[in-house]
């Protein structure tokens, strides 16, 4: 019944990698009809994480985020991109097909094979315009981020948000890809909250952008002029 469900809400959204995706100009394989089966399989599923289908990008040096203001780390020395943010980038960093999966001995074809520049999600190894992943999000950060009122702070833990979530990173808890994206649901179907009758962005974890922004931040500081966000590879 899980199953199921999750195979109902990726449908409709571009991880519908089958054959069976509506969306016009979605990539999408020639003839695999399964859904589920490009991120997951119940057998001979990837060591990396249960029932993880997808090939793993390994040895890539990706360009990261960095800031003087930036206190998760220090510049250059961002910590190793992992858990859900690493499965995320196995297909989006382009460095992959996007039909390599493990328990599969050839290659379930899609066109194209790898994502480029060219495609929506496509975000290459060049990290740096995004915000920072594999952040561990704990009471030290916190209260570092306190001492410098120039920066925009950060909400004391716990974080109550049924979508926003932090996920395990660095041996502790933190922001992954998934913190700010659903894979698996598209709420684009569902109205808007704030009375605009605009759909939630595809993907998103929040019904507005600053609304998943503000879980984590407070609402009423300001960014700093070194923190667009804006990916150079949108």
């Amino acid at each position: 019944m899980l199953a199921s469900a999750a195979s109902a809400g990726v449908a409709t959204t571009r991880h519908n990698l089958s054959v069976s995706n509506p969306i016009p100009g979605a990539i999408k394989a020639t003839s695999e009809t399964e859904i589920c089966i490009f991120c997951h399989t119940p057998h001979n599923a990837s060591p990396s994480y249960p029932l993880w289908n997808h090939q793993m990008s390994y040895g890539v040096n990706y360009k990261t985020y960095e800031s003087e203001t930036l206190k998760s780390y220090s510049p250059g020395n961002a910590p190793p991109i992992d858990g859900f943010s690493k499965m995320c980038l196995g297909c989006h960093d382009g460095t992959i097909a996007l039909g390599a999966l493990v328990g599969f001995n050839d290659l379930v074809e899609t066109n194209p094979t790898k994502l480029t520049e060219d495609n929506a999600g496509y975000l290459g190894t060049d990290l740096s315009g995004g915000h920072p992943i594999s952040i561990v999000y704990d009471d030290n950060l916190v209260s570092e981020r306190a001492q410098d009122q120039s920066l925009m702070q950060l909400n004391t833990l716990p974080l109550n948000d049924p979508y926003v979530k932090l996920y395990p990173t660095q041996n502790g808890y933190g922001v992954q890809c998934t913190s700010c994206h659903d894979p698996h649901t598209n709420r684009t179907t569902q109205v808007n909250p704030d009375g605009s009758g605009n759909p939630w962005p595809p993907l998103w974890q929040k019904e507005t952008y600053d609304a998943v922004c503000q879980v984590c931040h407070h609402p009423a500081d300001k960014i700093p002029g070194d923190v667009t966000h804006d990916n150079p590879n949108p």
